[in-house]
């Protein structure tokens, strides 16, 4: 058929016949545009479907697994009864199967997750599983073996129950990272919808008004879907967000707040306003670091603030007797460290060393390189340590020994525990103290992992 019989050909269509042709051509083209926006959608649907079963299948643990691992385990030592024994005498699960179910489960995360991050906490997850079960088989052994009960409750507190609470804080970061997904998600679906609607525009400019018309309407019905997944995407990560649970990595005595704010009330009935200000400033800043938005790392420049308020704080109480230096290199206030790493050590120095002392004395706070790795050194010219005494204390911050909570060096221990799970056991305190004279904790981490 030749173009003029073509022309004829439309030539003799009717008005509604012609806009029936011309839609049915344009429908080719925007057919095409279509199939692609319901790729896209398609695409980026998957991608949020993926994310949300990551989320909820590592949720399932973060609010069930710590609490339902301690409990057994509770079980075990109070009633010295066998993991083996422990679902035949108490109907419970034996750990082993709840470790294996959380392996099982976050094997797979490694492999679908979508963030670095969140697999980095995947990972850091399944070591930790090892070292439970580690822990669980020590605990096992020992009651085995007729082993006393106060070993086995000491394990269970300073073991067991810390590295739960790890796990759960790897696993509230891996929902965290992995929740951080969908943000990518929906930037990446925002810029793909504007692509099309310019596409879009540029292809209605070229063919009839009649069809801009038609399109532009069907771009906004488009739109608005993609608006809808947007704000429902939204709404997802701020549930998931809300998920996360941080617990902190060390005990405050209640005593330090107590006494704290019976020093502000002492202060304020006497008139003291200014003072009032200074202390309440302080505990402010302290307990802002100590939450430190969830984060398991601060910088120096902030974990040193929040050692500075918690001094501040102490002289209103041992003005008498407490003096306090801090010399950090600004170049090192940018290296990050594990949060509440100096408060313990230095509670202890003013505790132990400063508060024994007659006349008082004063605690120096200095950091240095050392070797490929960074040291923080904490020290009081306060009553020190005989050999044997500094020993134990040393024992205590290798993990060689278990303290008990009562113990005046379980902030030591908890200090030197948490360092060696998350730096590895080359790294953690170095105690040196002579009777008499004053002691000195040397803080070893590397440098690589902080900055």
């Amino acid at each position: 058929m030749t173009k003029v019989q073509k022309g004829k050909l439309i030539s003799g269509l009717s008005v509604g016949k012609k806009l029936t042709v011309m839609v049915l051509v344009m429908l080719i083209p925007f057919s095409l545009i279509t199939v692609f926006l319901l790729y896209t959608l398609n695409r980026f649907g998957n991608s949020y479907n993926l994310v949300v079963s990551n989320v909820a299948i590592a949720n399932q643990y973060n609010l069930e697994f710590r609490e339902e691992y301690d409990s057994v385990l509770y079980q075990m030592v109070a009633r010295s009864i066998t993991k083996d024994m422990i679902n035949e005498e108490l109907g419970l699960t034996n750990p082993d199967d709840m470790t294996e179910n959380v392996r099982q489960s976050f094997d797979k995360l490694v492999t679908s997750s979508t963030s670095q991050n969140a697999r980095k906490s995947a990972e850091s997850v399944l070591k930790l599983l090892t070292t439970l079960d580690n822990r669980c088989n020590d605990i096992n052994n020992n009651i085995i073996k007729g082993g006393a009960y106060d070993v086995n409750m000491s394990a269970l507190d300073n073991d067991i129950r810390v590295i739960t609470e790890l796990i759960q804080e790897r696993i509230s970061e891996y929902i965290y990272y992995e929740a951080g997904s969908m943000e990518l998600i929906r930037s990446a679906m925002e810029a793909e919808r504007i692509k099309l609607i310019r596409a879009i525009g540029m292809f209605f400019i070229f063919f009839f008004i009649f069809v801009l018309f038609l399109v532009i309407y069907l771009s906004s019905a488009i739109t608005h879907e993609v608006d809808i997944l947007v704000g429902e995407v939204k709404s997802e990560q701020i549930n998931s967000r809300n998920l996360e649970l941080k617990l902190l990595q060390s005990q405050i005595n209640p005593h330090f707040l107590y006494n704290t704010l019976d020093n502000i009330v002492w202060l304020s009935e006497g008139g003291r306003k200014d003072d009032v200000t200074g202390i309440v400033t302080s505990l402010s800043r302290f307990f802002r670091t100590t939450l430190s938005g969830g984060l398991d790392y601060i910088t120096i420049k902030q974990e040193i603030s929040h050692i500075e308020s918690y001094l501040q704080i102490q002289r209103f109480r041992y003005r008498d007797i407490l003096n306090y230096e801090i010399d950090i290199p600004e170049e090192f206030l940018g290296y990050r460290i594990i949060k509440m790493t100096l408060q313990p050590v230095v509670e202890n120095a003013l505790y132990h060393g400063i508060k024994n002392k007659r006349g008082g004395g004063t605690i120096k706070i200095s950091m240095h390189h050392q070797g490929g790795d960074l040291e923080i050194d904490v020290e009081d010219n306060g009553i020190g340590m005989n050999s044997e005494d500094t020993a134990n204390l040393q024992r205590l911050a290798d993990g060689l020994e278990k303290a008990r909570e009562d113990n005046a060096g379980f902030g030591m221990a908890n200090v030197g525990e948490r360092m060696r799970l998350n730096y590895g056991p080359e790294y953690g305190l170095k105690i040196e103290s002579e009777y008499g004279k004053g002691t000195i904790v040397k803080i070893l981490f590397p440098k690589e992992n902080s900055n």
